[in-house]
C-alpha cells in the first residue's frame, strides 16, 4: 500500500499539519528581526528576551503531558493551535523587552504542548507496525511546508520589508486557526486507558524509565548536529570563510530537498532493521559530517561550498533516518493508551537544541574548531546514552516482507548490544 493510500482517510488532519507549518516557515525565520525592524529594540536584547521566553517554556513540559492524559491529544493540539494564534497576534502589541518575553513564552508554550499531543495522536491513529511510515511522511509534509514557507518569507522581506515581516506575522496567526478548524473534522480512537489512577503514567515515571531516559537524552544531544546546515553555516560560510552569498543557499535548499524528496525512500529502504541499528547508523553519520565539517576550512577556496554542501546532505540524511525512528521507538516505549507524559518529555529531543543551539552557535563561531569539537562530543555523548539503552526488538517500520527478510539478522544485531 502506497504512502499516499495509507493516509488518505486522515487528510484533514495531514492538511492541518501542512497549513500550520506553513504558517512557521512564513514567519519564523523572521521573529527576531520583527522585533528589531518593526518594534525597534536592540538585536541582543531583543535575542535575549526571545531566549529568556523559550527556555522558561520547558517548566510547562510536565503539565503538557497531564494536559494531555485530561484531555486527549486532540483537544490538546487545538488548544496548541489557539494559543500560538494568540501569542503570534499579542506580539503587535509588545511594548517592552518584558513583554517580548512573554509573548515568546506563550507561543513556546503552546509548542510545547503540541509536541506532546502530536505523538500521541499518532499512537491512537497508527498501528505499531505503521508507526515509523507515520512519523516519515509528517517529516516530508512538514519539511516541505516550513521550506515553501520560508521561501514566502524571504519573498515578503524582499518585497515589502517591515511591511512583509508584518504581513508574514499575521499569516503566520491566521494558520494556527485555520490548522485547529481543519482539526475539528478528524476522529480519534478512544485510547485504552490504565483502569486504576494509581497506574497513570507521570512524568517522575518517565524519568524513572532507563531506557526511554537514555534514548531522550541520546537524541537530545545528537540533535546539536541537526543545527549546523541551516544555523551555523550561513554564518561560517559568509563570516568566517568570505564564500558567496549564494552558498548558504544552495547549503539550505539541499537539507530541505534531500529531506524532502528522500524521506519515503529511505524510511523503506530501513524497513525491517530494528531501531537500535538504525539511530547507531545515524548517530555514525553525524560523526562523520562532523568531522568533515572540521575540513573545510582547509581544503581550497574553491571547494569549501561544495564541502559544506555534502555535509548538509549527509546530516540531512542521517536526520531523516534518525528522527521517525526515534520517535516510533518513543511511542513503543510509552504506556499504551497513556502516552501523555512520555512524549512531553521526548520532545525535548528537538527543542533544547533549537532553544539554546543559536545562542551556543553565535558564541562558537568566534573559534571554529573548538565549536565543531563541542559538537562532536554532544554526538559522542548520544552514542554512549545509546549504548546504555535496552533496545526494543521492533522494527523500525514499514513492510512486512521486509521485517520478515531481515529477522534472523535483527535478532542477531539486538543480541550485539547490551
Amino acid at each position: 500500500m502506497t504512502g499516499a493510500r495509507r493516509f488518505r482517510r486522515q487528510r484533514r488532519l495531514f492538511l492541518s499539519v501542512a497549513v500550520d507549518t506553513f504558517g512557521s516557515g512564513v514567519f519564523l525565520p523572521l521573529s527576531l528581526l520583527f522585533f528589531v525592524t518593526v518594534r525597534h529594540f536592540p538585536a541582543a536584547s531583543a535575542g535575549t528576551a526571545v531566549t529568556v521566553g523559550s527556555v522558561a517554556s520547558f517548566a510547562v513540559v510536565p503539565l503538557c503531558g497531564r494536559l494531555v492524559q485530561a484531555m486527549g491529544p486532540k483537544s490538546c493540539l487545538l488548544l496548541s493551535n489557539v494559543l500560538t494564534a494568540l501569542g503570534y497576534g499579542l506580539f503587535f502589541a509588545v511594548g517592552n523587552l518584558f513583554t517580548v518575553a512573554a509573548v515568546t513564552f506563550v507561543v513556546t508554550a503552546a509548542d510545547r504542548l503540541y509536541g506532546a499531543a502530536w505523538p500521541t495522536m499518532v499512537a491512537r491513529l497508527a498501528k505499531p507496525e505503521e508507526l515509523t511510515d507515520w512519523f516519515s511522511a509528517v517529516t516530508v509534509l512538514r519539511t516541505t511546508s516550513l521550506g515553501v514557507g520560508t521561501l514566502g518569507a524571504t519573498a515578503l522581506m524582499a518585497l515589502a520589508g517591515g511591511r512583509g515581516l508584518q504581513v508574514a506575522l499575521a499569516l503566520n496567526s491566521a494558520s494556527s486557526l485555520l490548522a485547529a478548524v481543519l482539526l475539528l473534522g478528524v476522529a480519534v480512537p478512544a485510547a485504552e486507558r490504565p483502569g486504576h489512577r494509581a497506574a497513570r503514567s507521570n512524568t517522575r515515571a518517565a524519568l524513572g524509565d532507563r531506557p526511554f531516559l537514555s534514548l531522550v537524552v541520546s537524541q537530545t544531544l545528537l540533535s546539536a548536529a541537526w543545527l549546523i546546515p541551516t544555523v551555523a553555516f550561513p554564518l561560517y560560510l559568509m563570516e568566517s570563510l568570505h564564500q558567496a552569498a549564494y552558498w548558504p543557499t544552495v547549503v539550505v535548499a539541499v537539507r530541505y530537498a534531500t529531506a524532502t524528496t528522500l524521506q519515503m525512500r529511505i524510511s523503506r529502504r530501513l524497513s525491517g532493521w530494528t531501531r537500535s541499528r538504525v539511530l547507531r547508523l545515524s548517530i555514525g553519520a553525524a560523526a562523520g559530517a562532523i568531522a568533515l565539517t572540521a575540513t573545510i576550512s582547509t581544503v581550497p577556496h574553491a571547494l569549501q561550498g561544495p564541502l559544506a554542501v555534502l555535509v548538509a546532505a549527509v546530516l540531512a540524511l542521517a536526520e531523516l533516518a534518525s528522527k521517525p525512528t526515534a520517535a516510533a521507538a518513543a511511542v513503543a516505549m510509552a504506556p499504551k493508551g497513556d502516552e501523555g507524559p512520555y512524549m512531553s518529555l521526548f520532545q525535548l529531543t528537538w527543542t533544547v537544541s533549537y532553544a539554546v543551539g543559536p545562542a551556543v552557535i553565535g558564541l562558537g563561531l568566534q573559534n571554529p574548531p573548538l565549536l565543531w569539537t563541542t559538537l562532536a562530543i554532544c554526538v559522542a555523548a548520544g552514542a554512549l546514552a545509546h549504548r546504555l539503552r535496552t533496545p526494543l526488538p521492533r522494527p523500525a517500520g514499514g513492510a512486512v516482507a521486509g521485517r520478515i527478510a531481515h529477522g534472523v539478522r535483527d535478532l542477531r544485531e539486538e543480541a550485539d548490544v547490551p
